[in-house]
């Protein structure tokens, strides 16, 4: 009986075919692999995005009544300008017990594609300067609109925006673009605190 091979035709067809084969499966698992790093890179970027607008919230909600130390007038609480803010807040934990105070002055600066916020316990004696403590919330972003709303829904670029001591705005609207989130609008509303004038 005799015993038939493969001929040269038929061996380079099937290598041919296992290339191609082989081929559309690297260029699938590429594909994929990339895939995967676009959405981590994506997670990242909204893990980074939430924090900052998390802690830029839980600022305003926790705004105070209370003169920034730096104002000689002392009858601010909350200094704003169309890139930048300054405000007192509470609630500030305290859960080692040191000797500081419970409240804190808080800025937010964005500036050069930086996303800034600084802070610092208000000092308790002329002399003494407790350190400025800061942290990069974001990379990459661009500020569209900071706007002070007053209690007549009344947005403003400054505040204070009328005469009133110690007044707060009743919200205040952020927009900006993230990396991987344009046109981000927030609208969070503060305590809303104006003072014993015009209220």
């Amino acid at each position: 009986m005799k015993q038939r091979g493969f001929t040269l035709l038929e061996v380079l067809i099937a290598v041919a075919l296992f290339s191609l084969l082989g081929l559309a499966c690297y260029r699938l698992l590429e594909r994929v692999m990339h895939s995967d790093q676009r959405i981590a890179a994506h997670e990242v970027q909204l893990r980074q995005l939430q924090r900052a607008l998390g802690l830029f919230e839980r600022d305003l909600t926790q705004a105070i009544a209370y003169p920034l130390s730096d104002d000689p007038s002392r009858r601010q609480a909350l200094i704003g300008q169309a890139d930048n803010l300054r405000l007192v807040r509470g609630g500030w934990s305290n859960p080692l017990q040191q000797r500081r105070s419970e409240v804190q002055e808080v800025s937010h600066t964005w500036r050069d594609g930086e996303w800034l916020r600084q802070y610092r316990s208000p000092p308790e004696r002329e002399l003494e300067t407790p350190p400025l403590h800061s942290q990069r919330l974001l990379d990459g972003i661009r500020l569209i609109r900071l706007r002070y709303l007053d209690s007549q829904g009344e947005g403003h670029d400054n505040w204070p925006a009328g005469s009133s001591p110690l007044s707060l705005p009743q919200a205040l609207e952020l927009e900006l673009d993230a990396p991987g989130y344009p046109a981000i609008r927030r609208v969070i509303l503060l305590p809303g605190y104006e003072g014993d004038g015009d209220a």
